[in-house]
């Protein structure tokens, strides 16, 4: 894997480097405190993940992320930054990650799996949230009976790259169970049933875990929650004031989309 950093920082990439090269898999590693610097190396090496600080002189790490993109669609960018501020932002360029400071070797590692697959073109997978939730690959749609799964998988889509610990996913999928080892059982089953169903349609790679982490590749999946988040008009206008209205705990993030499409008069 091939990886770089941006940070105008010092001692932020020596912290950096000093972390990942305990880490395996990682073929090579650059790092740049000059966001043009790096756009240059951009455009002339493959690079498969790019850790990118936020605040830095010169060139926002958000908008290198969009000019990244414009050089290599397929490129992973993960912020690195202290701030949590700009988690919305971020699914703007279609970040793959966000990696809070002080991080840990775990934290990278958890980013860096999310890096692992690529997008499949055979398999176009697209998510409906807007009323209600929907799957479809390759415009077939695809039927989850089994509920929980089902309800599973429209949890994690909600959460994105950000993903959902167990005791979390039991919180929302069992409102009314304690967070015991029978529930964690019953959550690891449900999850092992999600994958076992998105496995027999070809996209178990949509989905993955880290530990107690479980999350959607944002980036494999076509989702009109995304699209809004990412400043989409068109999409934007399907939004009447639902959101996974069969979900008592998308309540927030539907009154986080009310606020900013309709308490906004747009």
């Amino acid at each position: 894997m091939h990886v770089i950093y941006v940070d105008d920082e010092r001692p932020a990439l020596d912290n950096f480097r000093f972390t990942v090269a305990k880490i395996e898999g990682i073929t090579s590693f650059e790092m740049f405190q000059d966001g043009e610097e790096a756009l240059e190396f951009v455009k002339n090496n493959i690079v498969d993940v790019a850790f990118l600080d936020m605040e830095m002189p010169g060139i926002h790490g958000l908008e290198l992320a969009k000019k990244f993109k414009e050089y290599d669609a397929e490129i992973r960018v993960v912020f690195v930054t202290a701030y949590g501020q700009y988690a919305l932002e971020a699914f703007a360029v279609h970040a793959t990650g966000y990696l809070l400071k002080p991080y840990t070797i775990s934290d990278i590692r958890k980013e860096l799996s999310k890096c692992t697959y690529r997008r499949l073109p055979s398999q176009q997978v697209a998510i409906h949230t807007i009323p209600s939730f929907s799957l479809s690959v390759n415009g077939k749609v695809i039927r989850i009976s089994a509920s929980k799964p089902k309800e599973l998988l429209a949890l994690l889509v909600d959460r994105g790259d950000a993903g959902i610990t167990t005791s979390e996913a039991i919180a929302c999928l069992w409102p009314d169970r304690p967070d015991n080892s029978s529930s964690q059982s019953l959550f690891r089953m449900t999850y092992k049933r999600l994958s076992d169903i998105l496995e027999d349609n070809g996209i178990a790679h949509i989905i993955g875990s880290e530990g107690t982490c479980r999350f959607i590749h944002t980036d494999q999946v076509d989702c009109d929650l995304y699209r809004i988040l990412a400043g989409d008009k068109q999409a934007a206008r399907s939004y009447g004031g639902q959101y996974l209205q069969e979900y008592s705990w998308a309540e927030e993030r539907n009154g986080q989309l009310y606020w900013m499409l309709l308490g906004k008069g747009e």
